[in-house]
C-alpha cells in the first residue's frame, strides 16, 4: 500500500465527509483513509460510514486534541507513507499521485501540499489578506524546491512513515507549535521538506481576524512548551522566547496599539490594512509571550 492517510476531526461532518469523498476518488496510488473523530458530538460517524467504501477506516476516541488524534491515526496506519491531512483541506483531482511521484524522486523527504483559499470563502479585507500570507512562502517555487526549517506543513504533508517516531506529535497545552516542534527533530534525522507544487488542494478554512488573533496569542504561550523542550538559541530565536527579541517584541508590537486599532477599524478598506493585520497578529503573538514566560 502506497499511502495510509490520517484525518482527525472534531464536529465538522459535512466538512470531514467533503474531504474524505475527494480522497477516495483519487486516481492511481493504493491507499487507505484513516480518521480519527475525537470526541465529535455531531453527524460526523453516520455520515462516514454513509460513505461505504473499504478503504475508510473510523477510529473514534474521547476529545484530546489534535496531536492525540494524529498519534492515534498513525498508530493504525499501515502504508508505505503517511500523510496527515487536516480536516477542511480538500484534495484536487492528481494530488495523491502528485506526491507519490515526488517520494519517487527524492528519497527520505517530507512532501508537502500546495494549497488554495478558495475565491468563494470571501473576499473581505481580512480574508484576501490571509490568502496572500498563507500562499506567500510557496508563490514561484518549482516543483521538488526544498523548503526551510519551518516548512514542515503536517495539515497536509507526507512523510515515509519508518522515519517518523512512534507517537510522533508533541501534546501540547494551546495551539500552534506541535507541527514546528516534530519538524525539528525530522529535520535532525536529514528528512527535509520539499514542495509537492502539483499537490494541490483547496484549504476550506473560513478566518476571521478574531479568531486569528486568539491563535496567535495561543502561540506565544504555546512557544515556550517548545522552548522547553528544546532550549536552544535557535529555538529562541524561531520562536522569540529569546530574552533580547522578547524586550524588542514588546516595544515594537505595544498591545496597547493594537487595542487601538481593534476598536476603530475603518483602516480595513484602505492601503494600510493589511500593514495594521500584520501588527495585530504580531502583537497577539508577542501578548501570548508573555502571557507564557511563567508558565
Amino acid at each position: 500500500m502506497d499511502f495510509s492517510i490520517v484525518i482527525p476531526t472534531h464536529n465538522r461532518a459535512e466538512l470531514v465527509a467533503r474531504t474524505v469523498a475527494a480522497f477516495l476518488a483519487q486516481e492511481g496510488p493504493d491507499f487507505e483513509v484513516i480518521v480519527v473523530d475525537d470526541g465529535s458530538t455531531d453527524e460526523t460517524a453516520r455520515r462516514l460510514r454513509s460513505l461505504a467504501d473499504e478503504r475508510l477506516r473510523l477510529v473514534s476516541q474521547e476529545n484530546r486534541g489534535l496531536a492525540a488524534a494524529r498519534n492515534a491515526g498513525f498508530a493504525q496506519a499501515r502504508g508505505r507513507y503517511v500523510l496527515f491531512n487536516d480536516d477542511d483541506i480538500v484534495p484536487e483531482p492528481g494530488f495523491l499521485r502528485a506526491h507519490l511521484e515526488l517520494h519517487r524522486r527524492y528519497a527520505g523527504i517530507a512532501a508537502v501540499s500546495r494549497t488554495r483559499i478558495p475565491d468563494a470563502l470571501g473576499q473581505d479585507p481580512f480574508t484576501r489578506f490571509w490568502r496572500a500570507r498563507a500562499e506567500r512562502g510557496v508563490r514561484g517555487k518549482a516543483d521538488g524546491a526544498l523548503l526551510g526549517r519551518g516548512g514542515y506543513w503536517f495539515a497536509s504533508l507526507s512523510v515515509e512513515r519508518t522515519r517518523l517516531p512512534a507517537g510522533p506529535f508533541a501534546p501540547f497545552a494551546g495551539y500552534g507549535w506541535e507541527e514546528h516542534e516534530l519538524g525539528l527533530r525530522l529535520w535532525a534525522r536529514g528528512v527535509r521538506p520539499r514542495l509537492a507544487a502539483m499537490a494541490w488542494a483547496a484549504h476550506e478554512d473560513r478566518v476571521s481576524l478574531g479568531g486569528m488573533l486568539t491563535k496567535f496569542r495561543s502561540m506565544g504561550r504555546t512557544a515556550w512548551q517548545f522552548y522547553r523542550r528544546h532550549p536552544s538559541l535557535n529555538v529562541a530565536l524561531w520562536t522569540g522566547t529569546h530574552p533580547v527579541l522578547l524586550v524588542l517584541k514588546r516595544r515594537a508590537y505595544p498591545w496597547a496599539k493594537a487595542e487601538q486599532l481593534l476598536g476603530q477599524r475603518d483602516w480595513e478598506d484602505g492601503a494600510k490594512a493589511f500593514s495594521n493585520y500584520r501588527f495585530l497578529l504580531e502583537a497577539a503573538y508577542t501578548q501570548g509571550l508573555l502571557e507564557g514566560k511563567g508558565g
